[in-house]
């Protein structure tokens, strides 16, 4: 591998990144017809400022947003000054466009989800989609799961850890609702011959029989299945790389977000911690580790809202109901122990 490469790659600890940024330095490369990596960290330093001056121009003449434009300079600037290549980027990002309203800012609803849900005869299909709408995890971080990153927890959830053995890892859950879903597709996998390890990823490729070694989906397939689902159900037309209203994976976390900080009681620090956010309050990524415990007493508080299906809804209800009235009768056999102390107490004194 060529040296200015390497340089380059050695600055970017995200798979998704490198990816990223490959992506549009390959595609600089090829609208200039250059040789290679190398020939470019070579270029007269004038020259390579020419160039991305006529690279940002054209992309501006083809109605391109400001940062859609912004990712290839991104990583050309990165590219220069990983190879001490000397430019104007100063000058070169007064020339992208003025920044528009934001696309993509909206949020799937309950019912966009049910849809989904009712659209969707894949198994496969339906658990991830219940299981983004019960995380609110970003899909890149999917592709890294494994069986062992699931611990079962109380009342039918199960706790997951996202961004394993990373300095980003933090804890979320799933609902009742979204850990059968899963059960029932791990359960398919099994009956189909595959044998199911702490290793084993959560989500596999397809494949014609269950002893196949099984290969985890990358993020690009998981996205191409919440397009499918998406063109099948109604709710996503036209082309595939069309500008919308709700992002294709990002909704999901929008509409987790939006339920989670809007559901009477919740702790708002906390909701972060489960958000893979730690920055509202100063300092609390450092001293803040909450418990398994405290993060799923939180997250019980929007189960109701997180469920999409009504009946599964409505069992919820009953049985937080009916957790209700238990802790409401502990209480009161503990006050009746009390006022049975305080009796006796009294009749001592008495005596």
């Amino acid at each position: 591998m060529q040296r200015s490469y390497l340089l380059f790659e050695n600055s970017i600890h995200s798979k998704h990144t490198l990816l990223q940024y490959r992506t549009q330095l390959d595609r600089f490369i090829t609208f200039f017809k250059l040789k290679d990596y190398d020939s470019l960290a070579r270029m007269n330093p004038k020259l390579f400022q020419q160039m991305v001056e006529d690279y940002v121009m054209m992309l501006k003449g083809k109605g391109l947003r400001r940062n859609t434009i912004y990712s290839p300079i991104s990583a050309l600037q990165l590219f220069c000054e990983t190879n001490d290549v000397i430019i104007n980027w100063k000058k070169i990002k007064r020339m992208l466009p003025r920044q528009g309203k934001p696309l993509g800012s909206g949020a799937y609803t309950t019912e966009h989800v049910a849809k989904m849900l009712k659209f969707t005869p894949d198994l496969r299909a339906k658990t991830i989609i219940h299981f983004l709408a019960a995380t609110g995890v970003r899909v890149g971080a999917m592709p890294e799961l494994r069986i062992k990153h699931i611990k079962e927890m109380p009342d039918g959830c199960k706790a997951i850890i996202v961004y394993p053995e990373d300095k980003e890892e933090y804890m979320s859950f799933l609902t009742p609702e979204a850990s059968k879903a899963l059960d029932e597709y791990l359960d398919r996998r099994r009956k189909d011959g595959e044998y199911l390890n702490e290793e084993s990823p959560l989500f596999r490729q397809k494949y014609q029989i269950g002893i196949q070694k099984p290969k985890a989906l990358s993020r690009q397939s998981f996205q191409a299945i919440i397009d499918r689902v998406l063109r099948r159900s109604g709710l996503r037309t036209g082309r595939t790389k069309e500008r919308r209203e709700i992002q294709l994976d990002h909704g999901f976390r929008k509409r987790w977000d939006t339920i989670m900080k809007t559901t009477d009681g919740m702790k708002i620090v906390l909701v972060e911690k489960m958000f893979g956010h730690s920055i509202t309050i100063p300092l609390d990524e450092t001293y803040l580790v909450p418990s398994i415990d405290k993060l799923f007493k939180e997250y019980k508080k929007a189960i109701p809202e997180l469920t999409i299906s009504n009946e599964e809804r409505q069992q919820v209800i009953i049985t937080k109901q009916q957790e209700d009235l238990t802790e409401l009768e502990k209480v009161k056999l503990e006050q009746k122990k009390i006022l049975a102390e305080l009796e006796r107490f009294k009749i001592k004194q008495k005596a």
